[in-house]
């Protein structure tokens, strides 16, 4: 691209190809094209989906499709391709919630621009649906979380737990560092902190629903890791004695997710009573 893209979407996929075609839809369908590049991480997928990438790339700007270690490898591929002044993960079972967020995103990021001298946010966020890996709703992360969903983020912003979801959020590539990899499964959650304490500006929500999260992903399929992993994440950022008070509240909100996540399951019949 000549002119730099205000938004470099990556998307990081392998080997889930019915959740590939969902995202490559949703990114297709945008109103606002040229306000994005679109860069595409495969890991050499061996199911049929490195054959489809290739089928479409003249819709993506940047294609890679070789063997990696990994998730967070491949995300770091993706930010050293990267040009555009935000870098936004909307990775393979995820999607844009509708054909016009990014429009909404440019115009929201444009709005703040003009009101604030020029200066663009550090971070840009909104709200999440979550689905299935079928694609069907389950319902929004500011309506299924117990805390309330926040207008602002900081540094201190997830001391008590993630209550955004990595795919709704932009970051300017200038504060965006790389993934951890010693993290395997919450490196995103150390990663995205660590981008909010290097900001030196402010964070921008937009009061919209910006992707839909595939639930069920690989910190789902091995809990305990996770959640150790996350311990450690916040502990490294928060300091060992606030964390561990900080998740007696983190647990229990946690119940209360699960709870609201299993009846709304239930409620649009995706589980048996």
């Amino acid at each position: 691209m000549q002119d730099q893209p205000l938004i470099s979407i990556i998307t990081i996929h392998y080997n889930h190809g019915v959740g590939l075609r969902r995202t490559v839809e949703s990114i297709l369908a945008q109103t606002e094209r040229k306000a994005f590049e679109w860069i595409v991480i495969d890991g050499g997928s061996t199911d049929g989906s490195a054959e489809f990438l290739k089928g479409i790339s003249a819709d993506i700007d940047v294609l890679v499709s070789e063997k990696d270690g990994g998730i967070y490898d491949a995300m770091n591929k993706g930010l050293g391709k990267a040009q555009g002044q935000y870098v936004w993960f909307v990775n393979a079972g995820d999607a844009l919630h509708d054909d016009s967020v990014v429009k909404v995103v440019v115009a929201a990021v444009r709005g703040f621009e003009k009101n604030h001298a020029g200066v663009l946010p550090d971070v840009v966020f909104g709200d999440t649906m979550f689905i299935d890996q079928e694609g069907m709703s389950i319902g929004l992360i500011s309506q299924l979380k117990p805390q309330p969903f926040p207008k602002k983020l900081n540094k201190n912003s997830f001391r008590f737990g993630m209550n955004v979801c990595h795919q709704s959020i932009l970051v300017k590539r200038s504060i965006a560092g790389k993934y951890d990899e010693q993290y395997r499964l919450a490196a995103d959650v150390d990663w995205i902190i660590a981008a909010l304490k290097s900001m030196n500006g402010q964070s921008l929500r937009i009061e919209s629903v910006l992707s839909n999260f595939e639930t069920g992903g690989s910190s789902y399929q091995h809990t305990k890791k996770a959640w150790k992993e996350r311990y450690d994440v916040l502990t490294k950022h928060y300091g060992a004695v606030p964390n561990l008070f900080a998740h007696g509240w983190i647990l229990f909100r946690r119940l209360l997710f699960n709870l609201n996540l299993l009846g709304k399951r239930k409620n649009a019949g995706l589980l048996t009573a």
